[in-house]
């Protein structure tokens, strides 16, 4: 998701503060941070909000006193990032100097890295040793996904800080289960925060935000943030009432309509293959430019090989017709950025390879190759399910990966409207 604003923040107590901290000269060259993403949706689990995010370099100084700050302000304090083994990871060294603390190596931790790497069967480089420092007064948190172990403290002031590893994989695995349960039972209504992600396709977010907007006034004691993408938007809500989120559900449910996909947070591509599993059918792709990402977007949902059986991209004519039957004289007399094009390329998807329906598309993605009768972002797509074939033409906006993303939303969105026709 790439745009988001708080939305309706209305609850009458402003529940406590969360901050993070994002450790690494990376972040400040172009990576992308998604620690804050999943941060910000996580903590209201635990009615927190994340108040703040800071991105700070492969400095001491910089990370000291960003900790530091932020200890003062919240709390609590997430700091991912700078634990691992070589010269530039100084988050722990940082964090201790914050809160005039000594770091002790710890046997017992550097014994637990030994056996992982064992159980790989690889050689433990001599700086691996300095992750098995831990702050005074620190509690190691496990880390199964890699060797940096976790730590969680207490500041002076009595923030909880805890210091989780940098790389997504192992940093949000160790913050769901060894971080979130802490904060839900300490700070969390009753014990625990009801929360829903709410998705809708097919709407802009000044759309949904119009339908919305009489629903969520109604419901002042939840928090709202929404978050727009190419061609999909989500509602995150949370609050303290299960029966408030129930009737929250019902009211979100019948102003969104068919726009409606999900509300438990799964995905656009999950949410077409339960259509496609009520019906029974089996889905092949023929791709050009997408050059794949929608056959990657469909196998990004777990089970998808109950219900996708895989897809060809034929980039050239050539492979249009020896792929997918694409006739040579259709090609010549209208191109393969075409209509006729599409609907061709779907029907050999189908006939090829055996499925029930298949998705097509054809287009120009840029940045070059656009005329003025084909203009960059220019994309047919065509979808054929049993009796019946749909083909739609667009012009998307945005540079080359913006329009393959835009070209996979919409037409994973036509599958799921005819997946869906008259069934309950």
């Amino acid at each position: 998701m790439i745009a988001k604003c708080l939305y309706h923040p209305v609850m009458a107590t402003e529940p406590p503060r969360a901050e993070s901290v994002c450790v690494g000269s990376e972040l400040l060259s172009g990576r992308v941070d998604t620690h804050t993403a999943h941060l910000a949706r996580r903590l209201k689990e635990a009615s927190l909000t994340l108040a703040r995010s800071t991105t700070v370099p492969d400095d001491l100084a910089a990370i000291r006193d960003a900790v530091s700050a932020a200890a003062a302000r919240s709390a609590v304090v997430i700091v991912s990032g700078g634990l691992g083994p070589t010269f530039d990871d100084l988050t722990r060294e940082a964090t201790a100097a914050a809160f005039g603390r000594a770091l002790a190596y710890k046997p017992a931790l550097y014994s637990r890295i030994l056996r992982r790497y064992a159980r790989y069967q690889l050689k433990v480089p001599a700086n691996n040793k300095r992750q098995a420092f831990l702050i005074e007064g620190a509690r190691a948190l496990d880390n199964p996904h890699g060797s940096a172990p976790g730590q969680r403290l207490r500041a002076p002031g009595g923030a909880l800080v805890y210091l989780l590893p940098g790389p997504p994989a192992e940093m949000h695995p160790m913050f769901d289960r060894r971080v979130l349960p802490e904060l839900a039972r300490r700070f969390a209504r009753d014990g625990k925060a009801a929360a829903r992600v709410f998705r809708f396709y097919g709407l802009a977010e000044a759309a949904c935000d119009q339908r919305l907007a009489p629903v969520l006034k109604d419901f002042p004691e939840f928090s709202f943030t929404i978050l727009a993408d190419l061609g999909l938007v989500e509602l995150h809500a949370c609050g303290p009432s299960s029966p408030a989120l129930a009737r929250l559900e019902r009211r979100v449910a019948s102003a969104m309509g068919a726009a409606y996909y999900s509300r438990d947070g799964e995905t656009f591509p999950a949410a077409v293959g339960t259509a496609l599993k009520r019906r029974g059918w089996r889905l092949a792709t023929a791709e050009s430019c997408t050059g794949g990402t929608l056959a990657g977007a469909l196998t990004s949902a777990p089970g998808s090989s109950e219900w996708f059986l895989g897809g060809a991209v034929a980039y050239s004519n050539a492979l249009k017709t020896l792929l997918l039957g694409v006739p040579e004289g259709l090609l010549a007399a209208h191109g393969a950025v075409s209509a006729e094009c599409a609907r061709a390329m779907a029907a050999g998807a189908r006939e090829r390879f055996g499925s029930d329906a298949s998705i097509a598309v054809t287009g120009i993605a840029g940045p070059g190759g656009g005329t003025k009768a084909k203009p960059v972002g220019l994309v047919h797509i065509a979808v054929s399910v049993p009796g019946r074939t749909e083909s739609a033409q667009r012009v998307f906006p945005g540079d080359r990966e913006q329009v393959r993303r835009r070209s996979v939303a919409f037409s994973l969105g036509l599958l799921r409207e005819l997946a869906s026709a008259s069934l309950p």
